[in-house]
């Protein structure tokens, strides 16, 4: 009954912008951008994270792993570099 409430809750929350006139592709559109700009701040630490001996002990990460999760940090750079200027001229 509880994830009925908040299935039903959240459906009430979506409906506002759409009856408020926001058009929907340019919603997903700019959630999609403020995402890219949130995905290296919230991945960097987890660089820091998974590394640190006190935290995770002897399961720290490889080189692969650190390899890895940089790829996805400079990636989110790159792409927040062109998604907002795109965004923000695509109107």
């Amino acid at each position: 009954m509880y994830i009925l409430q908040n299935v039903t809750l959240a459906i009430l929350i979506a409906v506002v912008p759409i009856l408020a006139g926001v058009d929907p592709l340019r919603l997903t559109l700019l959630s999609m951008a403020l995402t890219v700009i949130v995905l290296p701040i919230v991945v960097l630490p987890f660089l820091v994270l998974m590394n640190d001996e006190h935290y995770v002990g002897k399961h720290r990460n490889g080189w692969l792993g650190n390899a890895v999760v940089a790829f996805i940090v400079v990636m989110g750079f790159v792409l927040a570099l062109v998604a907002v200027p795109l965004e923000i001229m695509g109107s």
